[in-house]
């Protein structure tokens, strides 16, 4: 009797498998060097691994965003697919990936939660533009975490305004102390 079932386990399995094969394999063409595929057969490619990652389970969208994060340069649509994700599966690119440009960050931080712009308040080397949208929600642990974050670069408007939200919310002074944006009429604020 056990031995029909383990056949229909192993049916279930096999197209798991070929599923998992297929996503790794449009990963790795995506993940070509510029001299071995050109722009246009990535951009097919990507749009073939974004439709099929719209029904995949968030491990293999996740294992799909590990194997992209390394990477210089992704197509648009995947950037957008991915990083709009659960946060498990957007983390290896807001962490790790130079392929994303300002704009990305700043979209991702619009449509997407709060856990994705904490991740991306970490993120090294924020630009002013950056940091500045995520100020823009006020939230303060998003704050607090650019502020702790040493490569992030704030504008003066940015400063301004988390020295007006430091009154509400004291816990910021510190980390705004430490900022060498800080200009000393900031400081006795």
């Amino acid at each position: 009797m056990s031995e029909p079932r383990g056949r229909a386990e192993e049916g279930e399995a096999r197209p798991l498998r070929a599923r998992r094969a297929l996503l790794r394999r449009l990963a790795d063409v995506v993940s070509l060097p510029a001299s071995r595929i050109n722009v246009f057969e990535r951009s097919v490619v990507g749009d073939l691994l974004v439709d099929v990652l719209r029904t995949a389970s968030t491990d293999e969208r996740r294992r799909v965003a590990e194997r992209l994060a390394p990477l210089g340069e992704l197509p648009d649509a995947l950037k957008r697919l991915l990083l709009r994700d659960e946060p498990e599966v957007a983390r290896p690119l807001l962490e790790e990936c130079a392929a994303l440009s300002d704009a990305d960050l700043i979209g991702c931080a619009r449509d997407a939660g709060l856990e994705h712009r904490l991740m991306m308040a970490a993120r090294r080397g924020l630009s002013e533009v950056v940091t500045e949208a995520l100020f823009n929600w006020a939230e303060e642990a998003v704050i607090a975490a650019v502020l702790r974050n040493d490569t992030a670069r704030l504008p003066q408007s940015a400063i301004e305004s988390v020295i007006a939200l430091s009154r509400q919310a004291p816990a910021l002074c510190a980390l705004i102390l430490r900022r060498p944006e800080l200009r000393p009429s900031g400081a006795y604020v």
